[in-house]
């Protein structure tokens, strides 16, 4: 076991921190600060950050650190906070190790006992989840896909029957491959969203099924970056009869768990009134 404390240290440590995906003005005081006061920035592409970087006034040393040179820049890295630098990564854009291989950096300070101090902030798929319409609670966040159909097929065969919303990211030149790719084994009127350009000034969401938004960039050319949201599966499961829900809380309750408690789990693993499974539990 391991305990970490991100706070009262002089020595060195690692700061992971996110910056605006499209908006300028998403950028927090409080990162702006460790900007500027980090000895390094280790950076995905060093030009895109660049000019972030120049744009909010932070002019400190960057380090590149990106997905083809991680394994040999990371040992770097940890000897640098091991002599007491603090060093901030940052992605090209929103939150560092969510589709970067800051995760590589992050697993060497832990295995060398350096502090690690993650910064909230901006977040493409968070966003366009918060504004799609969808249920949030659960989700699943995939990433970019596979580019081949073939490695496609697992991810929508598992999105097909996720009863949680599923989120990806895709390119513009991709986009319209993936949506038939994907309306060949999801139901083609399950709902789906697709944002693009969030936070920018061409901010957009369409919705609707996946044939009608297929169609709609089939006549209008795909254009900047998307988040692709799928709705969960709402197709209802063959519900148990009261009397096995009511197995199911008296199995609970052998293991130890309350009454009240095991009530409470089964109604909602099983969709059903927690009230309603009282009152009959009660008149068995």
């Amino acid at each position: 076991m391991q305990r970490q404390s991100s706070y009262g240290q002089d020595s060195g440590k690692l700061y992971l921190v996110p910056t605006p995906i499209g908006n300028l003005e998403d950028i927090t005081l409080r990162a702006k600060r460790i900007l500027q006061e980090a000895d390094y920035i280790a950076a995905e592409d060093t030009r895109t950050s660049g000019i972030l970087l120049e744009k909010i006034g932070v002019h400190n040393h960057m380090l590149s650190f990106h997905k083809y040179n991680s394994k040999e820049r990371a040992p770097e890295l940890i000897k640098l906070m091991k002599d007491g630098a603090v060093i901030a990564e940052i992605s090209d854009a929103g939150m560092p190790v969510i589709s970067d291989p800051g995760y590589i950096l992050v697993q060497e300070c832990i295995k060398n006992n350096i502090p690690v101090v993650p910064l909230p902030g901006a977040s493409a798929f968070a966003t366009a989840l918060i504004a799609s319409g969808f249920d949030a609670q659960p989700f699943t966040y995939y990433g970019f896909l596979p580019r081949k159909k073939s490695e496609q097929q697992p991810f929508f065969e598992q999105m097909k029957e996720a009863r949680a919303t599923s989120i990806f990211y895709e390119a513009p030149h991709r986009l319209i491959k993936t949506l038939n790719n994907m309306s060949a084994i999801l139901d083609s009127e399950r709902k789906i969203v697709v944002a693009r350009e969030l936070t920018k000034i061409h901010e957009e969401f369409i919705r609707g099924t996946i044939s009608e938004v297929t169609d709609y960039f089939e006549q209008n050319a795909p254009r900047g970056e998307f988040v692709v949201l799928i709705s969960p599966n709402a197709a209802q499961e063959t519900q148990l009869s009261w009397a096995e829900l009511i197995k199911a809380v008296n199995r609970l309750v052998d293991t130890g768990e309350s009454k009240k408690s095991a009530i409470k789990t089964v109604a909602q693993e099983n969709n059903v009134s927690k009230n309603e499974l009282y009152e009959r539990y009660h008149q068995k």
